[in-house]
């Protein structure tokens, strides 16, 4: 080894050092916060962009312990590369799978990814059933098993094994690890939201209703995602605005749906069990508690008539709970449990945001709005600051202690994490369905279609050059206390 290479080595062992873990979870961590503990570069030249095939929306990469980065496409592949992007391996799920969303990494460095596919109703000609499936792979591309979701109505042509579009998290307690995947299944007049759990063998340990619309409202031969796609921004618009987006090196592409969200897990420092919170994506916010013995207890649950549409959760230090959501009248970040002290809504004028916000490392909350831009919120959830970006988005930002980055449709947008100003940006197209990924070693991935929608490509741009050593002069040199509690994880 040379002596380049070797402090090269030794400089990002240090930067991994400095305490952060890896980018493990669809959003960062299981509490969903989207941030790195660690001083990045911004996104200007790529180190290599490399083929991952068609992604569902909302899919991303994850890292695992060694930072190797996983992510899975619609054709059923599941794809690992090394820190650097070259590729590591290559798994073929069974055919007419597909991966739906970002996997997640075990403590031991497996992974875990769901697939689906689905069947044509016996009779009709545009009726579909889908069936879910747990894979496990070890970190070198061992497929170890695949485990299908529980089944329901399993004596009529409509038998189901759920439809599961959302990422998986992992719950995690004295040493014991499940893994929990939010599932919809449904047949012409009814349609519900599960929770379902599995051990780390593959064992089903848990499978419990969490909100099914009121009687009428899906009818015929409507899903949940049909329904998801009358919400904002699909179901309606400002009178001033434009019906849909028609300049499409901003627009999503037609086929981008309402991101599903997965659960966020919260453990708090007084030895109980981890709390796991679950948003419906319309108006029911639930908190539970699991056991992999007893499943899912229901702690609490919160319902808001006025919101027709909601994020998933990201879980503050503290113990709230935060989505964003979305109503005829007015968008706002809204706070529920397990901590029930009492925290107003956001104020001041906030698009339509389908992803979960992001809690940066000083306590602001930003949130990535649809039409494009990014609306960040300080003390007292007061909409603070406001930048407009290129395109629209269903994608969270992600935040490592100095720098934000955000995906849209049209750029990947670096900015300053003080004043939230952009310090870089990168055009792209069919960006804006994938979050950027941060690593421990300062690597960032992000994923867009460039010229064409089939196809995506994992940019990945290399870690500060030379790395940094400690957090001074970043929001992560200090631990401060701030909306959420302390700023320090």
């Amino acid at each position: 080894m040379n002596a380049k290479l070797m402090l090269c080595t030794a400089a990002l062992a240090a930067v991994a050092d400095l305490g952060h873990a890896e980018w493990s979870y669809p959003h960062a961590d299981t509490q969903n916060t989207g941030f790195a503990k660690v001083v990045t570069a911004p996104a200007t030249k790529t180190l290599r962009a490399v083929t991952v095939g068609p992604l569902a929306s909302g899919a991303a990469p994850v890292v695992g312990p060694d930072g190797t980065v996983y992510i899975g496409n619609l054709n059923g592949q599941v794809l690992a590369f090394h820190p650097d992007g070259t590729p590591a391996w290559t798994r073929q799920l069974p055919a007419g799978q597909w991966v739906t969303s970002s996997p997640v990494v075990g403590t031991d460095g497996a992974v875990y990814v769901v697939a689906e596919t689905r069947f044509l109703v016996d009779g009709a000609s545009s009726l579909y059933r889908y069936e879910s499936t747990l894979h496990k792979f070890s970190s070198s591309g061992g497929w170890l098993y695949q485990a299908p979701f529980p089944q329901r109505w399993g004596n009529t042509k409509y038998s189901s094994r759920g439809d599961a579009n959302a990422p998986p998290n992992i719950w995690r307690s004295n040493g014991v690890e499940a893994i929990i995947v939010p599932a919809v299944y449904g047949i012409p007049t009814y349609t519900s939201l599960r929770l379902i759990a599995f051990a780390t063998s593959g064992a089903v340990l848990g499978d419990s209703l969490v909100s099914e619309p009121t009687p009428g409202t899906v009818s015929g031969e409507a899903t949940w995602q049909d329904l998801l796609d009358l919400l904002p921004p699909w179901g309606f618009d400002a009178p001033s605005q434009p019906l849909s987006c028609t300049d499409f090196s901003v627009c999503l592409p037609d086929d981008t749906t309402w991101p599903l969200s997965n659960v966020a897990i919260w453990q708090s420092n007084k030895g109980e069990a981890p709390t796991v919170v679950v948003s419906d994506a319309r108006q029911d916010v639930v908190g539970y508690t699991f056991e992999p013995i007893q499943g899912f207890t229901e702690r609490f649950r919160v319902h808001d008539s006025n919101r027709v549409a909601s994020s998933g959760p990201l879980i503050l230090p503290d113990g709230h709970t935060v989505v964003a959501a979305s109503g005829e009248k007015s968008n706002r970040l809204a706070f529920a449990g397990p901590n029930f002290t009492p925290v107003a809504d956001s104020t001041g004028s906030l698009g339509v945001v389908a992803a979960v916000p992001t809690r940066l490392p000083d306590g602001r909350l930003v949130a990535v709005e649809h039409k494009g831009g990014l609306a960040a919120f300080s003390g007292g959830n007061v909409l603070s600051n406001h930048v407009d970006l290129v395109g629209e988005s269903i994608a969270a930002a992600a935040s490592s202690c100095n720098l934000v980055y955000v995906a849209t449709a049209g750029a990947l947008t670096t900015l300053n994490i003080e004043t939230l100003q952009p310090v870089a940006t990168l055009k792209w197209h069919g960006g804006g369905r994938s979050s950027p990924v941060i690593s421990s070693t300062g690597y960032v991935y992000a994923a867009a279609a460039t010229g064409n929608d089939a196809t995506n490509f994992m940019f990945v741009f290399p870690p500060l050059s030379p790395p940094a050593t400690s957090f001074h002069g970043t929001a992560c040199e200090a631990t401060t206390t701030t909306l959420g509690g302390s700023a320090r994880r």
